[in-house]
């Protein structure tokens, strides 16, 4: 234990000097603060603040999220979630102007910096879609009381939606990415539909609780239409960079096979597998991780080939396995998410009758 919250402590000063080369999301840092919070004091033990701004309500959610958590956990969580943004986020030189831990100041919406070429796919836009499932997958294993309830005390200026950025870059709020754009569609959807819900008006007979329940389950296939499409976005990116760095070398992408293995192609697939096996999940993101299947099959190979053969070779797997397969990722995988969003669409109809009913 001493050891473990020494490391806490190390980690945390090394956070405050950091200086992300890529804006962090809000969610992320409200993630480690929360995680810090907890590790530091122990379950919430405030009451919500009222008279405060958003971003003190913001924290103190985050921070009541976590709890039950012990010390350890919340800095074996910290530890691993500092690690990973700075790996997603990337670190340049620079003095530090603001603390991740105790930042004050009202969270802003950041979008992920662009490139300095912004029609080059980079390794490191597609790590960070890919690492946010989790988060995503996580958002969406909501229980429905608590999102009915949340939806309850909230106004239309604190939908979740309206502080959601795209994940998968590069972007520029001047020239955005194709990729950009597709994920702004489902978030633009998504604050439309809880913007009119969180409204709390009746819709004929209907009261706002049963509004409330037929947008719980479009909200949570919304969210997995989003990991659907991080996944559509990341597959053949990430089939581009591998053929163009075994065919004209590591300087025209910046990265190696290697690097491109176990930085791109392993994370998609263990993301996969872990989203399809954490009984926390949805039915939904559990139903996607497995259709997801093909993917952690052809990186299974791939990853046995790299260890007995070499990168190249790994890499020529990955991209016979992925474009022989290119009529699943095209027709099949698109068709599954239609048809969750036809059952997710009946299912919200049904949740609303009985919301009505009162049963």
């Amino acid at each position: 234990m001493a050891s473990l919250k020494n490391e806490f402590l190390a980690k945390s000063a090394s956070m405050r000097s950091w200086v992300p080369e890529n804006p962090p999301s809000n969610r992320d840092r409200l993630e480690l603060y929360a995680l810090h919070k907890q590790a530091a004091a122990g379950d919430c033990n405030t009451d919500k603040p009222v008279n405060k701004g958003v971003a003190e309500k913001a924290k103190w959610s985050a921070w009541r999220s976590k709890s039950g958590l012990s010390q350890a956990e919340s800095m074996s969580r910290y530890i691993a979630e500092c690690d990973r943004q700075v790996r997603v986020y990337g670190s340049k030189a620079g003095p530090s102007t603001t603390t991740v831990e105790n930042s004050s100041s009202q969270p802003v919406p950041t979008t992920p910096a662009s490139s300095d070429n912004p029609n080059s796919p980079s390794s490191g836009s597609l790590l960070r879609g890919i690492d946010s499932v989790p988060l995503l997958a996580s958002a969406a294993s909501e229980p429905q009381q608590n999102y009915m309830q949340r939806l309850a005390i909230m106004n239309t200026n604190q939908s979740w939606w309206s502080r959601q950025n795209p994940l998968c870059g590069p972007a520029s709020p001047s020239s955005p990415s194709l990729s950009s754009k597709l994920e702004n569609c489902i978030i633009s959807v998504g604050t439309f539909v809880e913007t009119r819900a969180l409204s709390n008006k009746s819709f004929g007979p209907l009261p706002p609780s049963s509004i409330h329940a037929f947008v719980f389950p479009i909200h949570v296939l919304l969210l997995t239409f989003w990991i659907v499409l991080i996944y559509l976005l990341t597959i053949p990116t990430t089939l581009y960079l591998v053929i163009k760095t075994a065919l004209l070398g590591s300087n025209s992408t910046g990265v190696t096979l290697n690097q491109l293995i176990e930085n791109s192609i392993t994370p998609t697939s263990t993301v996969a597998s872990s989203m399809m096996n954490d009984k926390k999940n949805s039915l939904p993101a559990r139903f996607i991780g497995l259709a997801l299947t093909p993917l952690v099959i052809i990186t299974d190979l791939t990853l046995s080939l790299n260890e007995n053969a070499g990168d190249f070779v790994a890499a020529s797997m990955y991209t016979f396995g992925v474009l022989i397969t290119w009529w699943y990722w095209v027709f099949v995988l698109p068709w599954v998410a239609v048809a969750m969003g036809w059952v997710g669409m009946g299912y919200g109809v049904c949740l609303s009758v009985i919301e009505f009913a009162g049963v």
